[in-house]
């Protein structure tokens, strides 16, 4: 799946800062039971190229993606993530019927 850090993960009518990305072992995934837990539709933007000294606004680059609800990330991924900001980590896994990816995305502390 072509996805990177720094590209938004799109849930509903709200956007998620990629802040990291990993493919996930498909072994585990490839469950019924996990399936059926990728049941929210997202997509993902990305930033075009820079042209002429400007960078245009951010266009969906994926979309019709299956992941599972937004969960907060454990402590092992919080302290390699570090941020000292009013920000909270999210992960979800998300795939586009064929792999998984893991994505760990920020949101403004509730």
């Amino acid at each position: 799946m072509d996805l990177l850090e720094g590209d938004t993960l799109v849930v509903g009518s709200k956007e998620y800062p990629i802040k990291e990305c990993g493919e996930w072992s498909t072994d585990k995934m490839n469950t019924p039971g996990f399936r059926r837990m990728a049941n929210v539709t997202a997509s993902t933007k990305r930033p075009p190229a820079i042209s002429g000294g400007k960078r245009g606004a951010a266009v969906t680059k994926l979309s019709g993606l299956k992941c599972t609800p937004l969960d907060p990330v454990s402590s092992e991924i919080r302290k390699r993530v570090a941020l000292d900001t009013p920000m909270e980590l999210l992960q979800t896994f998300i795939t586009d019927g064929i792999g998984f990816v893991h994505l760990v995305v920020e949101d403004l502390k509730k």
